[in-house]
């Protein structure tokens, strides 16, 4: 997500894509947590039933109050994961349909996709349906249309404004912030987490070294057996060495331009960012992406080339293609 990001990336998911010409590059992690700084912020006097909207709506762009009370509502609908005391159900259940959906999805004969037709796919059924809204064959396309909009401010686009309305009808039709609180988890965790699951595939089914991006022109041989320890080793070494989100915007609370902060650390820290606007959502992006390495894994799935190009894009690492063929 950050997931929140997608995300997820953010699944806060601080996407800079469309920097504008004054971003400066490279400032410190501790900006994350300065007082003095903050999330750029969105025009709030906008539309219901454009993108403008959402934004002006979802803690991602907030600050203050605002951001307090729209965080909390995200967290709300995110639910409480990460019990000390025992076994995380809620996020046992996350891997499990995860894993069920994988399973179906690789079941098809030939070779498959995994970035369009898994990583694309699986974390937006996964999560609307944890989020309660109804899940069809249109879910993660409507969940995309958005998300490629999300950050692209000042622009009028008709398709993901349409994806937008029928989202808030799935939330059941009212345009507040509780809707868009869902609405912003599932954009966020979009990108976010099909690059946590893009990368993460790669490193457990080739066994290379995260973020290597190349191979020798061979198909690479079968993965180990799946096991728990493998697949949560393979997520924390991407999350260390390839996490999918690259950094974040911030700018002084004082006016002036904003700042773009690095999120890539040898230790990991800042995969699901840090401060206020951390990701609330980094066990349930860990416990998706668990469940679609499960059935990677278990269906025996192997890549077709080992070579490995990326999307175009300045804050997110995610992979173009990832074909394999199972069984």
């Amino acid at each position: 997500m950050r997931f929140y990001g997608p995300g997820m990336r953010t699944l806060d998911l601080d996407d800079v894509d469309d920097m504008e010409d004054g971003v400066r590059e490279g400032a410190g992690p501790d900006l994350l947590t300065d007082p003095g700084w903050r999330v750029p912020p969105v025009p709030e006097d906008v539309p219901e039933g454009t993108m403008a909207w959402l934004r002006a709506r979802v803690a991602r762009f907030s600050s203050g109050e605002a951001h307090a009370r729209r965080r909390a509502l995200a967290i709300g609908a995110l639910g409480a994961l990460g019990v000390s005391d025992g076994p995380d159900v809620n996020a046992e259940a996350l891997r499990d349909a995860a894993r069920v959906r994988t399973q179906e999805l690789l079941s098809a004969p030939g070779t498959v996709e995994v970035m369009a037709r898994v990583a694309r796919v699986v974390p937006a059924e996964v999560l609307a349906a944890s989020l309660g809204l109804p899940v069809t064959a249109d879910t993660a396309g409507l969940v995309g249309d958005v998300a490629s909009a999300y950050h692209a401010h000042g622009e009028t686009i008709p398709a993901a404004d349409r994806a937008l309305t029928r989202l808030v009808a799935d939330c059941g039709g009212t345009w507040d912030e509780a809707t868009a609180a869902r609405i912003g988890l599932l954009v966020q965790a979009y990108d976010a987490t099909a690059g946590l699951i893009g990368n993460a595939a790669y490193l457990a089914l080739t066994g290379a070294e995260a973020g290597a991006g190349t191979g020798t022109g061979h198909a690479p041989e079968p993965p180990p057996e799946p096991s728990a320890d493998l697949v949560t080793d393979r997520l924390d070494q991407t999350l260390r060495t390839d996490p999918p989100v690259r950094g974040t915007l911030r700018a002084p609370v004082d006016g002036g331009d904003p700042v773009r902060v690095g999120l890539v650390t040898s230790d990991g820290s800042l995969a699901f960012g840090a401060g206020a606007h951390a990701c609330p959502g980094q066990a349930h992006a860990r416990a998706v992406a668990a469940g679609v390495l499960d059935a990677l894994l278990a269906r025996g799935c192997r890549l077709v080339r080992p070579d490995l190009a990326y999307e175009p894009s300045v804050n997110l690492r995610v992979p173009a293609a990832l074909e394999v063929v199972c069984g």
